[in-house]
Order: structure tokens, then C-alpha cells, then sequence
């Protein structure tokens, strides 16, 4: 059997070959396909020389097809059909969906409602399947590994930036929070009384220290921290029963301070920093994905409306 090497066929030829064998007739097949009459016998030639046959046949009638041409108009259609189908772009419906995706960062509560976010996902496309993840992990990488799909953080990745995308979701002040109880609770907390105060951090990533102390190492100081968490939600208890600082975005945390004994200060002048940015990450291979496409125009239109 002659083996045929597919890259030096050119599969124009094949649309040619199917108006051809339909029509049965150069002429007729030429204006079809809106090209001259030499341009396809030309393409004919080819075409005979690919099959090695001659695919139509002069007859008392004008051209008939060789047997071999006759086999290949029952699967020639198909073939094209299936090939137009792999490059033409999928249809979406969510109702359709069955697929499971991974919502995960520390700060995901922060800027998405998820809970209202899901009752809008499942009435549009009930198979589908969401897990959220709060717990500090090292999301930039799980993105580019595949493990998570959407990742909301106010940090900006320091490694795997070129095959990620992201969108600006929200701002929030840095704040001070303390309990009520806390002797610091009707003092402005000046920078000196800041770095002696006990502090706890929210591990972002689970692992330390805090960005603020690695600024503060930079500029020669330190504060005094005894706690780490890897709980946003815990914050709010250990404020009201010790009288351990903490630093967050107050978009973070607002949820959780109603009716508690909760007090928020600014930052020290000296420490004043920008205010933090929320972006939703997604990684780019499934930048193009219509349900990916779908969700991420839910989310934002959602906090961005």
C-alpha cells in the first residue's frame, strides 16, 4: 500500500474534490466554486495524482466518477464536516455543562458573594460543580499546574505572570483592627506604639513573614508578632479576647465586624500604604474556554456592575 504523508497535501484540494465529484463536471464545479475553469482541471491534476486514480472519467455523457471516486463521495462530506467541527468554535450552553471548577484565595469572600454566585451558576447550568478553597496555599502555582481555576488575591504573583490573566475586581483601605477592650482601643496608635503592640498576621500564602514585616525589615524596624493564622474568620475572636494587632484590608473583614467588639484605626503615618487591590486570576489556557468565558463574565458583572 502506498503511504501517503499528509503534510504535502494540501486540504483545499478536498473542497475542490467534493464540488467536483457532486457536479461531475469542471466547468460547472469552476463556477460553483467561484474560480476559473483552468484553475480547477489544475486542481484536478492534483487531485489524481494524491489518490492515484483518476477520479472522474470521461464518458458518452461528459464525466463519470471511478469507482474510487464513487466510494469517497459517501465519506467525503463527513470528513469535511468533521474537520469544519474542530475548528470552528464550540457552542455553549450551560444547561449542557457537567465540569467541576475551583474557586480558591484567602480573599475570595473578600470581593465575591459566593453563596449568591452559586444560586445564579446552578439555575443557569444545574450540572455543574463549584469547590471553594479559603485555605493559604501557594494559588499562583496551583493555577499554573491546573489544580485551581480561578484565584482571588490583593498579592501579584512574583513568578508564573506570563501565562496568567487577570481582572481588577476592588480596592480597600489598610486598616488597624483591635478589640474594645484593648488599652490601644482610645489611643492614636503612633509608629512607635504600632512596632511595640503585639500583631498577628493572616498567612496569604501559608507561609511568613507578613509583606508589612519584610517593609519593615527594609527600613531597619520590627514589630513584635506572636501570631500567625491561616483563617481570615478567626481574626475578629483573637482581637476581642487578647490584645493582639492585626493590619487588613477592611474590605477583608467588614462582614465579620457587625455587632462585635471591634475597633478600627488608621495605620501609623509612617506606615501608610496604598490602598490594597483584589484581582480574580485565571490562568491562560483556559482564557478562551467558553465556560470559563461564561463564569468569568458572571463574577465580574456581579462585583462590577
Amino acid at each position: 500500500m502506498r503511504e501517503m504523508n499528509l503534510r504535502s497535501i494540501d486540504l483545499n484540494l478536498l473542497t475542490i474534490l467534493q464540488i467536483l465529484l457532486e457536479e461531475k463536471h469542471v466547468t460547472r464545479a469552476a463556477e460553483r466554486l467561484h474560480m476559473s475553469q483552468s484553475a480547477v482541471s489544475r486542481a484536478l491534476q492534483r487531485l489524481r495524482l494524491v489518490f492515484n486514480d483518476p477520479l472522474l472519467v470521461k464518458s458518452a455523457e461528459g464525466y463519470s466518477l471511478s469507482s474510487r471516486a464513487l466510494k469517497l463521495s459517501t465519506e467525503l462530506t463527513l470528513i469535511l464536516q468533521t474537520i469544519s467541527g474542530l475548528i470552528q468554535e464550540p457552542e455553549f450552553n450551560p444547561l449542557k455543562v457537567a465540569a467541576t471548577l475551583r474557586f480558591a484565595g484567602i480573599d475570595l469572600d473578600a470581593c465575591i458573594d459566593m453563596p449568591t454566585f452559586m444560586h445564579q451558576v446552578l439555575d443557569q447550568a444545574p450540572a455543574l460543580k463549584i469547590e471553594v478553597s479559603t485555605i493559604p496555599a501557594d494559588y499562583f502555582t496551583q493555577l499554573s499546574k491546573g489544580q485551581v481555576d480561578f484565584f482571588v488575591s490583593g498579592i501579584k504573583p512574583n513568578k508564573h505572570s506570563e501565562n496568567l490573566h487577570s481582572k481588577h475586581l476592588s480596592c480597600s483601605e489598610l486598616a488597624i483592627l483591635l478589640g474594645k477592650q484593648n488599652p490601644l482601643a482610645d489611643q492614636c496608635i503612633d509608629l512607635n506604639t504600632y512596632l511595640q503592640a503585639m500583631h498577628g498576621y493572616v498567612a496569604i500564602t501559608g507561609k511568613g513573614p507578613a509583606l508589612l514585616d519584610d517593609h519593615l525589615e527594609s527600613i531597619g524596624l520590627k514589630r513584635n508578632v506572636v501570631l500567625k493564622l491561616s483563617d481570615m474568620r478567626s481574626v475578629v475572636e483573637y482581637c476581642e479576647k487578647t490584645n493582639i494587632l492585626f493590619m487588613l484590608p477592611v474590605v477583608a473583614i467588614s462582614n465579620l465586624l457587625a455587632g462585635r467588639n471591634i475597633v478600627t484605626k488608621p495605620l501609623p503615618r509612617e506606615l501608610k500604604c496604598p490602598d490594597a487591590s483584589f484581582y480574580l486570576y485565571w490562568h491562560a489556557r483556559f482564557h478562551k474556554d467558553p465556560l470559563h468565558c461564561w463564569i468569568r463574565e458572571m463574577l465580574i458583572s456581579q462585583v462590577i456592575p
